[in-house]
């Protein structure tokens, strides 16, 4: 079972580590599942399966259709799908191995490139709260590195099993501040504090050592490290200096960027450019939206320089692509919106209302969704 905890004392912190260090170097000259030029134009539709199930419809010019396909037909190649660990099922908490597994066979069937984000966690993971599975929560420190190698390796082997193996893997969710906390945690403020950081690297690597487990006899995905501070580029820096420093292996750097949060283009084009400058590895924006209607979540928010109106959604994200495109060194490799498919659905409480999703309340495709195909109306 994936979930259980393992009761046997793992290897030793050094073995581990001479493993990992070992099989990033295999893993890094391994094949990848996906050219490595290949720009990324997607969104992460974790939910869609849920809100189907309670309604949701999702339609374009032809009528109603399958929302994978309508994002595909404007210009979409890659869906990103979250796995928690033994999530509770409330409201779309749902995401299980189970519905990951299902949802992402729609994803290949659908001809589009599939990014898995393990959280490392039975509900959300981001800078706010990074909680342990409650199955590992009573591991000793040893204990738990060896379950994040574990479970790594057993999920991406049950995706390879199915035909469904990733051709991206985030290895925690927005994990500027850590993850698994406390063991894990990790803070700018307290940056002369090593504790964190020796404890995060050695998760990392673990988690690094089960996805190359995992890869042995077939392509190995590319792994993601996923941070969200754009408004701070000296953290963001810090953060990945002290990866690198860590001998964290990783393959894209994905950013989150929120305008309301995170500060106005600008911002983000400094703080990205900066790290291609420094770290010369491709960059995806992981996570963005912007609102297409006004209601009272809007109201007095910063950085919203474009009218909240379907045309300005679009605006927004042709922009935001245009700071990823411009990357010095081609670096830029794509932009994935957050939760597209957030669509007003009966018994469902819905993310901002639906304001922030690619489809209008009544299903209908808007035209954000177009962001990337030139020369559209």
């Amino acid at each position: 079972m994936l979930q259980r905890p393992p009761f046997t004392r793992c290897v030793r912190r050094g073995l581990l580590l001479a493993g990992a260090l070992m099989l990033a170097t295999v893993g890094r000259a391994a094949a990848s599942t996906m050219a490595p030029a290949t720009f990324l134009i997607g969104a992460d539709v974790s939910a869609l399966s849920t809100l189907e199930r309670h309604g949701a419809v999702y339609r374009d010019s032809a009528g109603p259709r399958d929302a994978l396909q309508i994002l595909a037909g404007e210009g979409f190649n890659c869906y990103r799908l979250r796995l928690f660990v033994a999530p509770d099922g409330k409201g779309i908490v749902t995401n299980d191995l189970a519905y990951t597994l299902a949802l992402a066979r729609r994803v290949k069937a659908a001809g589009a490139t599939l990014m898995l984000d393990l959280h490392y966690s039975d509900t959300w993971a981001d800078p706010g709260k990074q909680f342990k599975p409650a199955a590992w929560a009573a591991l000793a420190f040893d204990d738990l590195e060896q379950q994040v190698r574990t479970y790594t390796r057993e999920v991406l082997e049950r995706f390879a099993r199915e035909g469904l193996m990733p051709d991206y893997v985030q290895l925690g969710n927005e994990i500027t501040n850590g993850m698994l906390w406390p063991e894990g945690r990790v803070e700018f403020a307290e940056r002369t504090n090593r504790a964190g950081w020796e404890h995060l690297g050695r998760l990392l690597r673990a988690a690094h050592v089960g996805l190359a487990e995992a890869s042995e006899g077939r392509p190995k995905p590319k792994s993601v490290l996923h941070i969200e501070s754009p408004h701070q580029r000296e953290r963001t820096l810090w953060f990945c200096r002290e990866a690198r420093a860590a001998k964290v292996p990783f393959d894209l750097i994905g950013m989150s960027y929120y305008p309301e949060w995170h500060g106005d283009l600008e911002t983000l084009r400094g703080t990205l450019v900066a790290l291609a400058t420094e770290f010369h590895q491709p960059i995806i924006v992981a996570e963005t939206a912007y609102p297409w209607t006004s209601d009272e979540h809007w109201t007095g928010r910063p950085n919203l320089n474009w009218p909240l109106t379907p045309e300005g959604q679009r605006q927004f994200l042709r922009a935001v692509l245009q700071v990823v495109r411009e990357l010095p060194d081609g670096l830029g490799r794509g932009v994935l919106y957050w939760h597209p498919e957030s669509v007003l659905t009966p018994g469902q409480r819905i993310w901002l209302g639906g304001s922030c999703a690619l489809f209008d309340h009544e299903g209908n495709v808007l035209p954000a969704a177009r962001f990337a195909v030139p020369n559209q109306p």
